[in-house]
């Protein structure tokens, strides 16, 4: 399952719950979209996580680029500051990339916790309606 898609099927639950009216009680209907949204959400944390380990490689890289340069410069008895500077410019591409994948793993990350707040709040619905089907809740 791509990326798109399991967001794409994220949203189709959050859409549902959110034109739930108030007194909807379809409680398997509620654990079955629980269970769909829970595990859309591990598939979802996988590329998360593997987005996070592109940007911390992309990080390195750039890391390694700005040093690679600084010390070519100081090899040729550049001033440090100069050095730094120069640094800083060649490694420009890296640190875009790094920026992109920074971009991409926190946009990703406010949408696997807002989904997840769903589901907790999916998980409270399904708690209190199991509680007002109680026999004992309706003496």
């Amino acid at each position: 399952m791509n990326i798109e898609e399991t967001t794409q099927q994220i949203k189709q639950i959050v859409n549902w719950y959110h034109l739930l009216t108030p007194d909807y009680t379809g409680i398997n209907e509620l654990m079955y979209q629980r269970i769909q949204l829970a595990t859309l959400l591990f598939y979802y944390s996988t590329e998360l996580g593997e987005i996070r380990k592109q940007w911390k490689q992309c990080e390195a890289q750039t890391e390694i680029a700005k040093r690679q340069a600084i010390q070519r410069m100081i090899e040729n008895d550049c001033p440090i500051t100069k050095a730094t500077e120069h640094g800083k410019i060649m490694s420009l591409d890296e640190y875009a990339m790094e920026k992109k994948y920074d971009g991409l793993y926190h946009s990703m990350k406010f949408v696997h916790d807002s989904a997840n707040e769903i589901l907790n709040t999916i998980n409270q619905h399904i708690s209190n309606l199991k509680r007002e089907f109680e026999p004992s809740s309706k003496i």
